[in-house]
């Protein structure tokens, strides 16, 4: 089974959850386009109830940047 982050971003981006890893990126996955990148980072946003800022989401462009930036944030809060 898929981890969480994996299921959320292959919802958001109208994928199964078996075509998303943490080399899944914006370079090679023809449907992360500009707009679903938002889309995107919304999704993710609530359903990890974190807020990523305006300055990193557009560096925020393959999963495992993602998860990063996650632990980044959970642990801040710490």
């Amino acid at each position: 089974m898929k981890d969480r982050l994996c299921v959320t971003i292959a919802n958001a981006l109208g994928l199964s959850p078996d075509e998303v890893s943490d080399a899944t990126s914006i370079r090679n996955c023809q449907k992360w386009d500009s707009l679903q990148h938002f889309v995107l980072i919304l999704a993710v946003e609530q359903e990890y109830r974190v807020r990523f800022s305006s300055k990193r989401i557009p560096e925020l462009t393959c999963v495992s940047d993602i998860r990063e930036e996650i632990v980044r944030l959970n642990a801040s809060q710490s």
